[in-house]
């Protein structure tokens, strides 16, 4: 039987694949030796144990390492390192540099083209003339203070100070250069301030002396000028007082004649506003004045109706005592005194009835027709009462149905007068109404016509606007009686619109009740499944059309027109209640 060559993985196995993938790791990085010290057997910070630390590094073997690497070559560093911190030194190496570059066999081009090699052939010779002192001959072995490995150089002991030391000898060489230059550039500046403050302290005193000779001739030359300028100033100061007073004197005549012509323009002002205002009022007093009359005479006439209708009022108790008594105690026979007495009461009632007559008169222009029959009616039985022969037994009646007729009469034009006053009253209303309208446009008109003025001040301007005021006016008075008989043809067209409306509705709810046979002859007749949902389409197509005509016309109702429920919503709703929605019959009719 041939042997597998497929082994299983064992723990060995697996062990040796992890130490590879580690040791592959580890020499990819840069390792570190890390070694934790104790500080102190007590377990506290801040508290340091030299002994125990000592201790530990010794039992670690960390003091044995450090001394064995300190015996051969107890310091080194990389080469890129060395060649940066050195280069200082490279004016004692380079005498080598050249000697060593005549004797070299490689070439520089060699050289360039392996770079790490060159670096090393850089610090190496650069070491080699700065440790030249520490080179040891022996027979033909020359041992050098350092030695260059492929990345690092190890030096030996000393060598590493050595160059420390020459390192900070230049570095002192280049720092007294720079402190030289440094010291004499601070210097220069120490000159230049005080060469400065010198030129500036010297004309400060140069400027103290200027200014005292200025100060000294400036007040010379302003002595001068004030001498001058009072001679100068005392003319000029009689020149004003002369012009002075000669303005003053103009001035008083011209203001004198000033408010002459200001009084005379004040005056003749008040003239022509005095026969302006009394031109506009004047019509308007009359008016009132003849209004007030008329009132003042409506008034005395009531008043005088009001006392004769009182004193025949009197009479006529006055006449019912007198019957009383005389039918009460009648005289035996003295016929031709009561015949007289009777012709003195009908005598005496005749001129109080023509009395009422004549304010029943007065009171028929101001009510009509009615009080003027009435006072002809109550006339009549006086007329017959001077032919009637007085009969004893007969007169009391009489007297009593005059006196009777006489109340009625009495009655009616308490009502009439009544009547009169309140239709006064209702005229006073309209009147006191219509004046405030009145001053409510003479207002506006006064407030437009100033802003006019405000803004146009020329004369032929003013003009101009007061002439386009009285024509808007008149236009006014034409558009009011324009917009009125507009407002009566909106009603005409109101009733119009009303009308069709009316109508569409009724067309809309045949339309309606129409696509309800139309439905109802579809479901009792046919059967086909696709033809009903067909017609159930159209008549959901048809419903939102009607819907939206019907917003449509409800939204046309409250603009002018009455609403459709008052006119024709009532039968559209019981329409609507009866037949309910055509698809949901659609739907009851296939699925119910």
């Amino acid at each position: 039987k041939a042997s597998s060559s497929i082994v299983a993985e064992t723990v060995w196995t697996k062990f040796r694949g992890q130490l590879t993938e580690l040791m592959s790791n580890i020499g990819q990085t840069r390792t570190r030796y890390i070694r934790c010290i104790k500080p102190n057997t007590v377990k506290k910070p801040l508290v340091m144990q030299h002994w125990s630390a000592v201790e530990q590094l010794r039992c670690a073997g960390v003091v044995a390492a450090v001394t064995i690497s300190r015996s051969a070559f107890p310091n080194r560093l990389e080469h890129e390192i060395t060649l940066d911190r050195f280069a200082g030194l490279w004016h004692k190496a380079l005498p080598e540099v050249v000697s060593s570059n005549h004797t070299s066999s490689t070439s520089l081009d060699d050289m360039e083209e392996d770079e790490p090699n060159k670096i090393r052939d850089d610090v190496q010779r650069l070491l080699t003339g700065a440790l030249k002192q520490l080179e040891v001959v022996k027979g033909d072995k020359v041992t050098r203070g350092f030695v260059c490995g492929k990345t690092r150089t190890y030096f030996r002991a000393g060598a590493l100070e050595l160059l420390e030391a020459e390192r900070l000898k230049s570095l002192g060489l280049h720092t007294v250069n720079m402190q030289r230059v440094i010291r004499g550039f601070v210097a220069r500046v120490k000159f230049l301030k005080l060469r400065k403050a010198a030129i500036i302290s010297q004309s400060r005193g140069r400027r103290v002396v200027a200014r005292k000779k200025f100060k000294r001739a400036r007040k010379a030359c302003i002595l001068i000028q004030c001498w001058l300028r009072c001679i100068h100033a005392g003319e000029e100061l009689v020149t004003l007082r002369r012009n002075r007073s000669a303005a003053m004197i103009q001035t008083h005549w011209r203001m004198a004649v000033a408010i002459t012509m200001l009084k005379k323009s004040v005056k003749s002002a008040a003239i022509i506003q005095a026969m302006v205002r009394g031109s506009i009022q004047r019509p308007i007093f009359r008016k009132q004045l003849k209004e007030a009359r008329e009132e003042a005479k409506l008034e005395n006439q009531l008043k005088a109706l009001q006392r004769k209708l009182e004193e025949a009022e009197a009479r006529r108790i006055e006449a019912e005592q007198r019957a009383k008594e005389a039918a009460e105690n009648p005289p035996p026979a003295v016929n031709t005194n009561h015949q007289a007495n009777v012709s003195e009461t009908v005598a005496s009632a005749q001129p109080a009835q023509q009395t009422e007559t004549s304010s029943l008169t007065t009171a028929s222009t101001a009510s009509g027709a009615a009080a003027s029959t009435a006072a002809k009616m109550a006339a009549a039985p006086v007329e017959e009462k001077k032919n009637e022969v007085v009969v004893p037994g007969q007169l009391t009646a009489q007297q009593q149905t005059l006196m009777d007729e006489s109340g009625k009469m009495l009655e009616y034009l308490r009502k009439e007068v009544f009547k009169l006053r309140s239709q006064n009253s209702q005229l006073r209303k309209d009147f006191d109404l219509l004046k405030e309208n009145n001053q409510r446009l003479m207002d506006a008109n006064a407030s437009a016509g100033a802003s006019f003025a405000a803004l146009n001040q020329h004369a032929k301007q003013l003009n101009k606007a007061l002439t386009v005021s009285k024509a808007e006016v008149a236009t006014s008075k034409q558009q009011v009686h324009k917009l009125n008989l507009a407002q009566v043809e909106l009603k005409e067209e109101l009733k119009m619109k009303t009308g069709t409306y009316i109508a569409e509705v009724h067309s809309r709810l045949q339309y309606q009740k129409t696509m309800g046979r139309i439905v109802d002859t579809i479901q009792e007749r046919c059967r086909d499944s696709r033809l009903i949902e067909d017609v159930l389409a159209m008549s959901d197509e048809c419903e939102m059309e009607f819907a939206a005509g019907g917003g449509d016309m409800h939204e046309m109702g409250p603009a002018g027109m009455a609403e459709p429920g008052g006119v024709g919503g009532s039968p559209s709703r019981a329409e609507s209640a009866k037949d309910k929605s055509i698809s949901a019959r659609f739907t009851s009719y296939l699925w119910g």
